[in-house]
């Protein structure tokens, strides 16, 4: 209403132009009109505003006001629907130019949404719409049709202008909503049945298929994940390795995939998955820090993300401005993000109702603004110094996909190792699906190992169960899927199950970032922070995590890890097809891959010698992990460690079969975290309100045996 009233203001000029144009005054019209009107745009100009309609106006009164001088009589016969016509092309020249005349006022009363999407779209169909209103009053007028049809256009203009906008919005977020879940099916009402040997069949023991067990086993349903490896965890799992130094037997204990867990703080996804399972004080974590060495400069980042901004700003003092607005904002938006989380166990997500939507760009502008934008667009308006922005892109890596094709939505979370903190737990990664394992099976789930899945069971359109590698079929009500998505859909279902074009798109997926990384064993503890991330002589993550958890080395000893991102066109280079299938079983013996692995490894151990000298005198045993490695354990097309690219992942939890949903990489992409929401998502996806439930009643003690070294 406020917006109404405020354009029928700015029509107060043609108020009197019409009032006076009635009364036979031409020039007394045409002169009120330019004066209130140019009155008007000297109001703005003061207040350095620029409002289309106005100026439109201003314009139009001065063209109207030659014309009363130039050629009264056509004018006195013309002028009323002239008007008409010159409001109406005010309004399509405003949508030419890309500026919608009514978002002018509409950003006045709404400056937090203004730059939205949304909000373009909705100003520009209120202005399209008055200008077919101005449009067909002025061949009303022209054409001298009845006065009551006239006034039934204002009157239509008049109640959409007040109820257009709100019902605009409306549909936009239902459709926004719509968006955020492709497929969409009723949930299985999970009626116990002899028939079936489970509720729901899990494929996969990663994070995400453990974490959506874990949670459907918490309400109650009978769960069994299966899996090919001998352990749980997929890539977040630890493996032991005996060396010997100095004629003694020693013992390395290492990370296969995460080294650095975001999520874990107070109220975090992860911390309250583990809250609700009850398994919180299974875990013991340690902060890990960081430091950078990046463009010629090394970073230390403290705990305090403030702290961090001011070296940045010391750094980089003619981006220092920039630089505080900026992680102003990702902070906010950091926050708002998160706070969807209340009331749904902590995993964020989309507000559950309409008119928290609604509500939502009003409470939250920054967060509104930005999520589904570029990150490159945010980062580019407050900070242009290439090397201050290689700082700002330094975790993109954890998610697989370079900057440029990821949202702010998608990026943001990654700051929260600023702000909130990543954190490694004591035992090792493995420790984490561990305590998932125990908690599913404390609520009557199991876990099988060994077992790999060679078929999903499709009946009738929907899941039904799945085939295991020794023939034998397990029945079920529902199955999840946290395979690979490429291996999902193209390996696991029957073609025939799958419509053609989801086949086709999921065969187009590009499989995201596969990665190389040495695995050492050193008989030196290095002075370094335990995550360091070096970008010359080449792209280096090195983690040592046993200078957070001891028990991962012997005494005197420490575990390292070399990582270096290898992105899809290089990975499936690895494969001896060229495609990332799965001909590398007999390859991955062969002397040439060993060669190829050990002069990579040699390059990455080379690149960290610049700050750790003499690395390589210290080294007492040595793993290297290629593509095909993680193609081999992981069951990852292409060794991919971070499911597919986001432009190929799916939309929601749903798949387009009934009964099957996904958890992990394929449409979360990369990180504990991400995966941890996955699986909530999927549980959610099956058992509506799930996470809106208070959880269960704590699950019994039990003891995790996590293996020391000798």
């Amino acid at each position: 209403m406020k917006i109404f009233l405020t354009v029928k203001l700015a029509l107060l000029p043609f108020a009197a132009f019409w009032a006076l144009l009635a009364a036979h005054h031409l020039d007394w019209a045409a002169w009120a009109g330019l004066t209130l009107s140019l009155a008007f745009n000297i109001w703005r100009a003061m207040r350095q505003e620029l409002v289309v309609l106005e100026l439109g106006s201003l314009a139009l009164f001065l063209l109207l006001t030659i014309g009363a001088d130039v050629a009264p009589e056509w004018m006195a016969a013309n002028a009323l629907w002239f008007s008409f016509a010159g409001l109406a092309a005010i309004s399509f020249v405003s949508l030419i130019v890309g500026r919608p005349w009514t978002a002018d006022y509409s950003r006045l009363a709404h400056p937090e949404n203004a730059s939205t999407p949304q909000f373009h779209l909705v100003n520009a169909a209120m202005s399209g719409l008055w200008g077919v209103l101005f449009a067909a009053l002025a061949v009303c007028r022209w054409a001298g049709v009845a006065s009551w049809i006239t006034t039934s256009i204002v009157i239509v203009g008049a109640l959409i202008s007040i109820f257009g906008p709100q019902l605009a919005i409306r549909v936009i977020l239902q459709r926004l909503r719509a968006s955020h879940e492709e497929f969409r099916w009723l949930a299985p009402a999970f009626a116990n049945t002899p028939e079936h040997d489970c509720d729901v069949a899990v494929v996969g023991a990663g994070i995400g298929g453990l974490t959506a067990a874990a949670l459907l086993a918490d309400v109650g349903l009978r769960v069994k994940v299966f899996d090919h490896h001998v352990v749980a965890g997929g890539f977040c799992h630890t493996y032991l390795r005996k060396a010997h130094h100095d004629n003694k037997p020693v013992l390395y204990r290492f990370d296969a995939g995460p080294h650095d867990f975001s999520g874990v703080w107070n109220g975090g996804p992860v911390d309250s998955l583990l809250q609700r399972l009850g398994v919180a004080d299974r875990l013991q974590w340690k902060r890990v820090t960081h430091s950078y060495h990046l463009a010629g400069k090394r970073i230390d980042v403290p705990e305090d993300w403030r702290g961090y901004v001011r070296l940045l700003c010391e750094a980089f003092p003619d981006s220092a401005t920039g630089l505080t607005r900026l992680f102003d904002i990702i902070h906010t938006i950091f926050e708002d993000m998160y706070s969807t989380g209340e009331g749904r166990s902590g995993i964020p997500g989309m507000p559950e109702s309409l008119e928290a939507m609604l509500a939502f760009p009003k409470k939250h502008p920054q967060a509104f603004r930005w999520m589904d934008r570029p990150f490159d667009e945010l980062v580019s308006a407050h900070v242009s110094d290439p090397q201050a922005v290689r700082y700002l892109n330094a975790l993109s890596g954890y998610l697989g996909d370079g900057t440029e094709r990821l949202t702010c939505a998608q990026m943001v979370p990654i700051f929260g190792y600023y702000f909130k903190g990543g954190y490694y737990p004591l035992g090792g990664s493995g420790h984490f699906a561990d305590v998932l394992v125990e908690a599913i099976e404390a609520r009557g789930g199991e876990v099988r190992l060994k077992s790999p899945v060679r078929r999903i069971l499709v009946e009738q359109g929907r899941a039904s169960g799945v085939v295991l590698g020794d023939g034998s079929t397990i029945r079920a009500q529902a199955v999840v899927s946290n395979a690979d998505l490429r291996h999902t859909f193209l390996d696991l279902i029957a073609p025939d199950a799958l419509p053609r074009d989801f086949q086709a798109r999921v065969a187009a997926a590009e499989p995201a970032n596969s990665a190389f990384s040495v695995h050492l064993g050193l008989d030196i503890v290095p002075d370094i922070a335990p995550a360091t991330h070096l970008d010359a002589p080449m792209g280096v993550g090195i983690a040592v995590m046993s200078k957070l958890d001891p028990s991962a080395a012997p005494q005197g000893h420490a575990t390292m890890t070399l990582i270096s991102l290898v992105p899809h066109h290089d990975a499936k280079a690895w494969f001896p097809d060229q495609s990332g299938g799965d001909d590398w079983k007999q390859w991955r013996r062969s002397p040439d891959y060993e060669a190829r692995k050990q002069a990579i490894g040699d390059s990455m151990i080379a690149a960290v010698e610049t700050v750790i000298p003499g690395l390589s005198q210290h080294i007492v045993y040595r793993t290297d992990a290629s593509p095909v490695t993680y193609a081999r354990y992981d069951w990852a097309s292409s060794g991919a460690i971070y499911g597919v690219s986001g432009r190929g992942q799916l939309r929601g939890a749903k798949s387009p079969l009934r009964n099957l949903v996904i958890a992990g990489g394929g449409n979360a992409g990369a990180g504990v975290e991400a995966v941890v929401i996955s699986g909530a998502e999927a549980a959610e996806a099956l058992v509506p309100g799930l996470l809106a439930r208070k959880p269960a009643e704590a699950m019994q003690p039990v003891t995790i045996r996590v293996p020391a070294p000798a």
